[in-house]
Order: structure tokens, then sequence, then C-alpha cells
């Protein structure tokens, strides 16, 4: 079943996240959905221009953003808590465009000493070409160590 995964830090003041905040001047604004039959998160967007480092081609750095976005909610659809990027490794395989539909997927995988992988790719929406592939490692703390009560 798919379902909308909901952005629990919109409403929270001096929220302002570049990749995910809805009200970011500049941001990327990205929702998600989650595939609880695959244990899949994607998004789907069109980045315009001003994300470009070249002419037409999506920066590399927001590509990696993107990736690590994924990540970041896919972990929190599956295990209902948030958690810090481990590391993040990033494979750019042909030029992403932009002004064209975009699609971000990862596969949520099992918690391992509180540490999700998540492989995560970028691909045109329509013909599926990946343009950038990463492996996200989220550390998710145990609830008893974390000091921000701001997250579940």
């Amino acid at each position: 079943m798919i379902i909308p995964v909901k952005n629990i830090f919109a409403d929270k003041e001096g929220f302002n996240c570049f990749a995910c905040g809805p009200l970011h001047p500049f941001g990327l604004r990205l929702t998600f959905s989650y595939d609880t039959d695959t244990d899949e998160i994607f998004t789907r967007f069109i980045p315009t221009e001003l994300y470009a480092g070249f002419p037409a081609i999506l920066h590399g750095g927001i590509q990696a953003t993107i990736l690590d976005e994924i990540a970041f909610w896919g972990a929190w659809a599956r295990f209902k808590q948030s958690g810090f990027t481990y590391d993040l490794k990033v494979r750019f395989r042909k030029k992403c465009p932009v002004g064209e539909m975009l699609e971000g997927r990862g596969r949520i995988g099992d918690l391992n000493h509180r540490i999700v992988t998540v492989p995560t790719r970028l691909m045109h929406s329509g013909s599926r070409e990946i343009y950038t592939e990463g492996t996200i490692r989220y550390y998710l703390p145990d609830r008893e160590s974390r000091s921000d009560e701001t997250v579940s």
C-alpha cells in the first residue's frame, strides 16, 4: 500500500530544511510517499534551472542532497524515528537534467546495530533512466539517549 509521508517538522517554529521545508524560499520542497509492500520511499519533482550547476544539468550536490533526504524520510516512514546521516556514498552515472520530471527512490533496509542502510537512485520518471545512485547509512539513536525532544 502506498501512503503519503507527513512532514512532521513542517509546523515546527524555525524549521527551514532546504530539501523538504515547504516554506523554504529557494528549497526543493520535496514530498514523499512510502510503499509498505516493498519498503520503498519515493518522491517525484521537476527541478528548475535554479538548481543547475552547468547549464541544464542538476548540480551534483543537489543530487546528493535528494538521495540523503530519501534515506531520512524512508527511515522515518519505516521505523517512525528520526536519525542522522552516518555516511553517504554517491555515484553519478549520467548527466541529470533540470526541467524534466525526476523520481528519487530508496529501499529501506533492516535496522542493524542502530544503522539502517538505504540504497537510493535518482532517475527520469518516464524512461526510468538512472542518473545517480547512492548508498546512505542512517544512524537511529535509541530513544533514551536522544536529547532532542522535538522528534519521536
